[in-house]
């Protein structure tokens, strides 16, 4: 009887972790904001699409081969679940939707790997839905809320066991004790053909904060944790980001995040500003996670995997492999470096008063694009001597325009505010049990 029981000790000791917690450790990736333009939007390369990206740096011709490298780790690393939390085309064109689901993801659910969208703020309603043919760019057809619901039905909205009749919010069952909370908080319907206008902003409506709090409730009820993922921010992920950039985060996001501390939604996966980073807000047994995943087409293009072993969710970030076009990865994370640090060069070059110098604006420009490529990175520490050339920067800049040398200044110096946890390798052990 004890030799039995000896041989039977290594199975009884991998049981205690499934017994402990009731369940067995599981993995889930994210993927986000992958911005997938399918390849005949672009009829021709010329003026028209080089205009286009000089305003929206995303290596956006890039982004089919991008994503199948990603898939394909993926379906190396076989993770029960992954999320895809918006921005899933360029600008919400019907062709780049059937791509992405009939080409794309539909390669992890044949695999029997779970995949799950929420719509970002390109996907839907978008005016910007353009094909390009060489020096002319003219629109083609988008998608309303419903026929994103429709195409997505293997994504989410066909498993969906309760579906928010105000937005594009969702819930489903990953398993018996874990459901996926998909809060929709685009403002698609404001988007204006007319004026050619996409909101980039997020507002939680009354009617869908109320859907959440029925479906929290119900989840509790049947013994089951919530897991959340929203394309908008739901915390502030630097100093003075909700006065500058409040787009990137939902409209009253303290009043929101508070709710979600209230309900116990500890953890939301979110995407929109192409950041690898981690803020937590609360206090206490009230406290959210906003675990934002960068971008597959802008530097430096990673994704995530996360370990959910009951109360102990371990995140490790990862990187897309490079693609054929350049002849090795450094050379591509190089690229995209640049190109996300001349979209900064363009955004200030466009904010700044006419009347200001060229080389003042560059200058500007230039040392801005270190602090927000540092925040894609995440784990960003301010290198020696930065805040020095900020200063300097901003003294020129003063002498034209008081107000932009402030609001440089700032920028500059609070995008390295790292708010803890860390950003790319972390832990985070919450109350519920996954």
């Amino acid at each position: 009887m004890m030799m039995k029981l000896i041989r039977l000790l290594p199975v009884l000791l991998a049981l205690v972790p499934a017994l402990a917690f009731g369940r067995p450790a599981w993995r889930m990736a994210v993927i986000s904001d992958i911005h997938v333009m399918a390849p005949e939007l672009l009829v021709e390369d010329g003026k028209a699409f080089r205009n286009y990206i000089s305003h929206d740096r995303k290596l956006l011709a890039e982004s089919t081969e991008l994503l199948q490298k990603c898939i394909d780790r993926l379906l190396v690393e076989r993770p029960e679940v992954v999320l895809v939390p918006g921005d899933l085309t360029k600008d919400g064109e019907l062709v780049s939707h059937k791509f992405v689901a009939e080409k794309m993801l539909s390669q992890l659910t044949d695999a029997g790997i779970e995949v799950y969208v929420i719509p970002g703020n390109h996907d839907v309603n978008n005016p910007h839905a353009m094909i390009f043919e060489g020096d002319t760019a003219r629109r083609t057809t988008t998608v309303s809320a419903e026929e994103f619901a429709r195409i997505y039905d293997g994504f989410g909205y066909g498993q969906a066991i309760a579906r928010d009749p105000n937005s594009l919010s969702y819930v489903v069952a990953l398993n018996d004790s874990v459901r996926l909370l998909g809060v929709d908080a685009c403002l698609y319907y404001e988007n204006d053909f007319e004026k050619n206008t996409c909101i980039t902003g997020g507002r939680i409506k009354p009617e869908t904060m109320d859907f959440i709090r029925r479906q929290v409730a119900d989840a509790r009820q049947n013994g089951c944790s919530v897991l959340t993922m929203m394309h908008h921010g739901v915390v502030c992920h630097w100093e003075w980001q909700d006065k500058v950039m409040s787009d990137y985060l939902v409209d009253d996001w303290k009043k929101c995040a508070k709710e979600f501390g209230k309900l116990g939604l500890e953890v939301v996966f979110t995407g929109h500003f192409h950041a690898q980073d981690v803020s937590a807000f609360g206090k206490k047994d009230r406290v959210v996670y906003d675990v934002e995943t960068g971008s597959t087409v802008s530097y430096p293009m990673p994704f995530r995997l996360v370990e959910i072993d009951g109360d102990r969710m371990s995140i490790s970030t990862e990187f897309v492999d490079r693609i054929a076009k350049f002849s090795s990865r450094d050379e591509m994370v190089e690229h995209a470096r640049a190109y996300a640090e001349a979209s900064i060069v363009s955004l200030v070059t466009d904010m700044l008063p006419q009347d200001v110098p060229a080389d003042i604006v560059e200058e500007c420009g230039k040392t801005l694009a270190v602090a927000y490529v540092a925040h894609l990175a995440g784990d960003e520490d301010m290198p020696d001597g930065y805040s020095e050339r900020v200063d300097a920067a901003c003294k020129r800049l003063r002498k034209y325009s008081w107000k932009y040398a402030f609001a440089l200044k700032r920028l500059g110096k609070y995008m390295f505010t790292d708010f803890a946890p860390a950003d790319n390798s972390l832990t985070i052990n919450t109350s519920n049990k996954f």
